[in-house]
């Protein structure tokens, strides 16, 4: 019978089995890069995106704030129209759908996930107030229908209606210059 030496065996096994560790281990880092690398693309579109939405957010500020001063001036030269901001989230939406989340710092994730949250909200906002104002502007000159009243006394109803809007312009400009402030934290962690 042959003398059988486990020692070269062992050195055979263990080598095979480091062989293959290594591999698993150069095969784990390379993914690792490659999502990182997706990551950074991810990154570089939502930081796209918010730039742009930078400038629609403040456009539609300026505009809101002229309306406030207006009404807050001579409410009978309003016409009550919200400019809705029409920001993107595609961006984030993709990122989202990739899990970036794992393959970027958590504050900057957090502040993205809060920007995109505030801008839902806005939206949600605006499309509700589109809507009361549509209804306003529409229905507002026949609210005197069948009631016998003088120009001035119309004149003073519409202008204390058009300032009851007043708050509601304060709470757009309110949150519009919130996300216009989360947007510059954001652009500052990029």
């Amino acid at each position: 019978m042959k003398n059988i030496t486990w020692t070269n065996h062992l050195i055979e096994f263990f080598t095979v089995v480091l062989g293959i560790l290594l591999a698993f281990g150069l095969n784990t880092y390379y993914n690792n890069k490659v999502e990182e690398e997706r990551a950074l693309h991810f990154l570089e579109g939502i930081r796209l995106e918010i730039e742009e939405n930078t400038k629609e957010v403040t456009q539609k500020l300026t505009y809101h704030k002229g309306i406030l001063d207006t009404l807050n001036i001579n409410p009978s030269e309003v016409i009550l129209r919200l400019k809705t901001s029409r920001v993107k989230d595609f961006a984030w939406q993709i990122a989202q759908e990739n899990s970036i989340s794992q393959h970027i710092p958590y504050d900057l994730y957090r502040r993205l996930a809060e920007i995109y949250e505030t801008q839902d909200d806005l939206k949600l906002s605006n499309k509700e107030a589109s809507a009361m104002m549509s209804h306003v502007n529409v229905l507002s000159p026949f609210y005197i229908v069948g009631v016998d009243v003088s120009q001035e006394e119309a004149k003073a109803f519409s202008e204390d209606y058009k300032r009851g809007w007043a708050p509601i312009f304060e709470d757009f400009i309110t949150a519009e210059q919130n996300l216009i402030e989360l947007y510059k934290e954001a652009l500052e962690m990029f």
